[in-house]
C-alpha cells in the first residue's frame, strides 16, 4: 500500500524543479503550450463564460481571479490543447495558474516558468491515465470532466513551485487541491457556460491550494491514496496499483499533447480531419449525397447524441460539440486549418445551408475504432456522391497529435486565427515576443505577462 503519495508527488516536483531536472524535451512543449495557450485565451476574450466570470468577480482584484478568468477564456473555445488517452486539458489551467502567479512578481525568470508549467502538467496527466482502464476513462464514464478533476492538483503544484514552497508545504497545496477537484461533462451534451468554466475553476483551485500551504493550513497526508481519498473516491481503484512517474522511464506525458487545429470538442477532429481529406478527394455533401463516419461508442454521447441538438445547435458554442455540423463546416469549405473561429460566428454557424449538409451525415459507432479509444481517436469514413459514387478515408492518426504535429506554419496560421480578430496588427509582436519568452529571454517573458494582465487581470 502507498502512504503518503501526496508528499512522494512533492518532493519529486520540488527536485525537478529546484535542481532544474525537467528533459529538454518537455520544456519545448510547455513553450509551445504557453504560446498556443496565450492565443486562445485571447480569443476567448469576449465569450459569454468569461464575462459572467468578470461580472461576478468584479470586486475581486487578486491573483485568484486573474487565474480564474484566465483559465476560463483558455477553455472559453475549445480551442486548447488536450491529451489522449486521459482526456485532460492541460495547458488552459496549468499556463494560466503560471501567469497569475508570476504576475505577482515573486521574481521567476522565462525558464522558471516553463519548468512550473511541465512539472505542473506531468502530475494533471498522470492523474488523468491513472483513470485509463480497461480501454476508457473512469472519470469520463462517470460523467466527471478528467480536466476539472485532475489540474487543481497540478495548478496547486505548479502554483507552490513559484511561490518557493517547500516540499511539505507543496504536499500539503496537493492534499488541499484534491479537496477542490471535480466538474460534470454534462455541459458536452446540453449546454450552458459551466464547462469553460472548470478550467477557470482548477487554476484559481490551485492558486487557492498554495495560498492556503503558504499560510500554514494542513491537509490530510494521504488525501490521494486514503481510504477515502482522491483515487477511491473518484476513481475506486487500489492505490497499490498507482506507479508515480518517477518509478517508469520513457519520454514525459507533456510529450504527448496534441495541439488542436481546430476549434472544436476534441472528439470531432479525426472526423474534421477526414472530411478534409474527402474534400481533397473530390467528395461534396451536396443533396442526394451521404457521409457515414464510424468513431469510438464512447465518442458518440458527446458528438452526436442527443440527435436534435447536434442536427439543430441552439448556440455557436453548442455547435463546436456536433460532429454533423463541424463536418458540414469542413466539406464546404472552413476558415483557419480547415475549420477556424470564424465559422462559429452565429450566422455562419446557424446557417441553413450548413445545417441541411449536416443532416446528410451519420455517426455510428465502430469496433475498431472503439478498441482504439481513449488512447487514439479514431475515425472511418465513407461518403457516396449523387452520382453514387463512393469516398472513403481512414484517420488513423489526428492532425496536431505527436504523431502528426502541427508545422511552424500552421501553428501561425492558428495563432493569427486566435490573435488578429483581438490585437490586429499587434499579432506579429505578440507572437515575436512569445518565441522570445521560452527562448529563455526575461525581459520579453514579463511583457507577455503584463500584456495578458491589461486584458485579464
Amino acid at each position: 500500500m502507498l502512504r503518503e503519495l501526496s508528499r512522494t508527488v512533492a518532493d519529486w516536483a520540488h527536485t525537478a524543479y529546484s535542481k532544474s531536472e525537467v528533459p529538454e524535451a518537455a520544456l519545448a512543449a510547455a513553450g509551445e503550450h504557453l504560446i498556443d495557450t496565450v492565443a486562445v485565451a485571447i480569443a476567448g476574450i469576449g465569450e459569454a463564460p468569461v464575462d459572467s466570470i468578470r461580472r461576478a468577480t468584479r470586486t475581486r482584484g487578486d491573483t485568484g481571479r486573474f487565474a480564474l478568468v484566465l483559465g476560463t477564456a483558455a477553455h472559453a473555445l475549445d480551442y486548447d490543447n488536450a491529451q489522449t488517452p486521459s482526456l485532460v486539458h492541460p495547458g488552459c489551467v496549468i499556463v494560466p495558474t503560471a501567469i497569475a502567479i508570476a504576475h505577482e512578481g515573486p521574481g521567476s525568470g522565462a525558464h522558471d516558468l516553463l519548468r512550473a508549467i511541465a512539472i505542473g502538467e506531468e502530475i494533471s496527466l498522470w492523474l488523468g491515465e491513472t483513470a485509463v482502464t480497461d480501454g476508457n476513462s473512469i472519470l469520463f464514464e462517470r460523467g466527471f470532466h478528467p480536466t476539472a478533476v485532475c489540474t487543481p492538483i497540478g495548478a496547486a503544484v505548479t502554483a507552490g513551485l513559484l511561490r518557493g514552497l517547500a516540499p511539505e508545504q507543496l504536499a500539503h497545496a496537493i492534499g488541499t487541491a484534491a479537496s477542490l477537484s471535480g466538474g460534470i461533462l454534462e455541459g458536452n451534451r446540453t449546454g450552458g457556460q459551466t464547462k469553460p468554466m472548470h478550467a477557470g475553476f482548477a487554476s484559481t483551485a490551485g492558486v487557492l491550494a498554495a495560498e492556503l500551504a503558504a499560510a500554514g493550513a494542513t491537509a490530510p497526508p494521504t488525501a490521494l491514496e486514503g481510504r477515502f481519498g482522491f483515487l477511491q473516491a473518484f476513481l475506486g481503484i487500489d492505490p497499490a496499483e498507482v506507479r508515480w512517474p518517477s518509478e517508469t522511464a520513457g519520454a514525459w506525458r507533456i510529450e504527448s499533447v496534441t495541439t488542436k487545429p481546430y476549434p472544436t470538442n476534441g472528439f470531432t477532429h479525426s472526423s474534421i480531419d477526414a472530411a478534409l481529406q474527402l474534400r481533397a478527394q473530390g467528395f461534396r455533401l451536396e443533396p442526394g449525397a451521404a457521409l457515414r463516419i464510424g468513431v469510438a461508442e464512447p465518442v458518440l454521447r458527446t458528438v452526436a447524441f442527443p440527435e436534435a441538438m447536434k442536427y439543430a445547435p441552439p448556440t455557436a458554442y453548442a455547435a463546436r460539440f456536433s460532429g454533423p455540423v463541424v463536418v458540414a463546416m469542413a466539406l464546404l469549405g472552413g476558415s483557419g486549418l480547415g475549420v477556424g473561429l470564424a465559422d462559429f460566428d452565429r450566422e455562419n454557424a446557424m446557417d441553413e445551408r450548413i445545417l441541411a449538409a449536416a443532416r446528410r451525415v451519420r455517426f455510428e459507432a465502430d469496433p475498431e475504432a472503439t478498441a482504439a479509444f481513449p488512447d487514439r481517436v479514431v475515425a472511418f469514413a465513407v461518403g457516396i456522391d449523387s452520382d453514387g459514387g463512393q469516398y472513403r478515408v481512414d484517420i488513423d492518426t489526428g492532425r496536431g497529435s505527436p504523431g502528426n504535429p502541427l508545422s511552424q506554419r500552421e501553428l501561425r496560421t492558428k495563432f493569427d486565427d486566435c490573435v488578429m480578430p483581438r490585437l490586429g496588427m499587434a499579432t506579429a509582436a505578440l507572437w515575436e515576443t512569445l518565441r522570445a519568452s521560452i527562448n529563455g529571454d526575461d525581459t520579453a517573458c514579463a511583457a507577455v505577462i503584463s500584456t495578458l494582465a491589461e486584458h485579464f487581470g
